[in-house]
């Protein structure tokens, strides 16, 4: 479904693998006066007798849109407004929850109609279509990671925080190196495919380790012999900040020079991203030759915002 901008996803974390049919909970960043959750099950008997007695149509995933039944149950303490779909062998249920006010009755009819529009968004991926979407999502969701952890070195060189400047530098290069894996196997089989392992690592997921990635974009002819030389190098002194600066010799002087080394490899790195986008561009191939860009507009702006401020979660961020 399109999320609006100003949402916020208000479970305990995104990434938290929960049970099937959990509810999903979005709400406004800033306090909604309503609740709003929706979630996906299977048809079991149970539900195909609901469906009977409120005398839904099951509709198809393939058809333009969806609509959803709507009922309103008022109570003393809160009014609710549910929602309920039939979608071929999966059942969608939502919900708008809210204490009655007159005196936000505008505010509550605004956000109302923003849940009815986020509602006639929503689609039913069905196989095989099913994982191409979740990966694309996925491909999303890390571009704006890339963002945000630009965002974080930057700030860490303002407070002179050059520990946190290294971690964020590790994990931004670290990044660059998988998303180049991506280009140039899209390059090298003609194709628009992502790895997926590549892009997320669960509790459960055997992990790519750093060095891994290194010696597959050596393998790959990605990077130099020197290069890959200097990675490993860099990899070694920054385990001596994080993990053994007080039994090594490093000094605090030394972790400063370590962050100038970090930039210059990411300024060498950026330059290979660079040119991967560029073939892809000129060769019409992968995700930057099917959507080749200009610039950021301001709606994209925006967008990208927002998504480095889901990136942080509820913490506050000083400009």
């Amino acid at each position: 479904m399109d999320i609006p901008i100003d949402w916020e996803y208000k479970n305990p974390s995104l990434y938290r693998k929960t049970e099937e049919g959990t509810p999903q909970a979005f709400g406004f960043y800033d306090k909604s006066l309503g609740a709003f959750q929706i979630s996906c099950k299977q048809v079991t008997d149970h539900i195909k007798n609901l469906i009977s007695t409120r005398k839904e149509t099951i509709q198809s995933s393939d058809s333009e849109r969806l609509f959803f039944s709507e009922q309103f149950i008022q109570s003393d303490g809160q009014n609710v407004y549910a929602f309920s779909c039939a979608v071929d062998d999966h059942y969608f249920f939502a919900t708008y929850i809210f204490k009655p006010t007159k005196k936000l009755q505008k505010k509550l009819d605004t956000e109302l109609s923003i849940v009815r529009n986020v509602l006639a968004s929503v689609k039913f991926i069905k196989e095989p279509y099913r994982q191409i979407v979740i990966t694309q999502r996925r491909f999303d969701l890390y571009m704006s990671a890339i963002a945000t952890i630009m965002e974080m070195k930057s700030k860490a060189i303002e407070k002179e925080s050059y520990i946190e400047y290294i971690v964020f530098s590790a994990n931004h290069i670290d990044a660059l190196l998988r998303l180049s894996i991506i280009l140039d196997n899209q390059l090298k089989a003609k194709n628009g495919n992502i790895d997926p392992g590549l892009l997320f690592q669960s509790e459960t997921d055997n992990a790519i380790m750093e060095r891994t990635i290194y010696q597959r974009c050596l393998d790959l002819g990605i990077i130099s012999n020197g290069l890959f030389t200097e990675l490993e190098k860099q990899y070694k002194e920054r385990n001596k900040v994080i993990h053994r600066f007080v039994i090594t010799d490093i000094r605090s002087e030394d972790v400063f020079k370590l962050a100038m080394e970090y930039e210059k490899l990411y300024e060498k790195i950026d330059t290979i991203i660079l040119e991967l986008e560029r073939k892809q561009i000129e060769e019409g191939i992968g995700v930057w030759g099917k959507n080749p860009s200009s610039g950021l507009s301001e709606e994209q702006r925006t967008l990208l915002q927002t998504k480095i401020r889901d990136k942080h979660g509820r913490l506050p961020i000083k400009k």
